[in-house]
């Protein structure tokens, strides 16, 4: 104890005992305050939608003339794939066929970007309803743009888009946050 009396001596053992009680009480302090410590909460989804809108859902091609439409994602959630049902008619004469193409920026002069855009399903021929699937990832309100490619018209055919979206597969899963 006759070190502690003299002042520089003292103040060192202060300053120790005041760092080491510091250090002591600090991890409590740091998570409670958030700063790198762990809170726990429930997790919970309230509400969701999801859902694509095509701007044009019926084609009718007289001529072999490339038509667009956009397809938009109109609900609350992303997601991954949107599939289209697309039904050919038949028409009174010839045998047409049809090509689908996406594009996520709008198609100008038949071009996508500087391509072709990426076909989604194959060929489909008059008088057939196929179900073609493009794998483009849409966040809410972004829009998909697709182009249909007719070979062969010589009478009047009717292409009709009905837009589709699988639940689950289809849905991104819903980002948690801690409440």
């Amino acid at each position: 104890m006759r070190y502690l009396t003299r002042p520089n001596a003292c103040r060192a053992a202060a300053t120790a005992a005041a760092l080491l009680l510091g250090l002591a009480l600090l991890p409590p302090l740091a998570g409670a305050a958030g700063i790198g410590g762990k809170a726990a909460a429930a997790e919970s989804v309230t509400s969701a939608s999801w859902g694509v809108t095509a701007s044009v859902t019926s084609m009718t091609f007289t001529t072999a003339t490339d038509q667009t439409s956009n397809a938009t994602n109109t609900g609350t959630v992303a997601l991954t794939a949107e599939s289209f049902s697309v039904q050919v008619s038949t028409p009174t004469r010839g045998a047409p066929t049809f090509k689908v193409f996406e594009c996520t920026s709008a198609w100008v002069a038949n071009r996508c970007a500087g391509g072709a855009g990426t076909q989604v399903g194959g060929t489909l021929a008059r008088g057939t309803t196929t179900t073609v699937t493009a794998a483009v990832a849409l966040n809410p309100a972004a829009v998909l743009y697709l182009q249909v490619e007719p070979t062969g018209v010589i009478a009047s055919t009717t292409v009709t888009i009905t837009t589709l979206v699988t639940a689950p597969t289809q849905v991104r899963a819903a980002v948690k946050t801690n409440q």
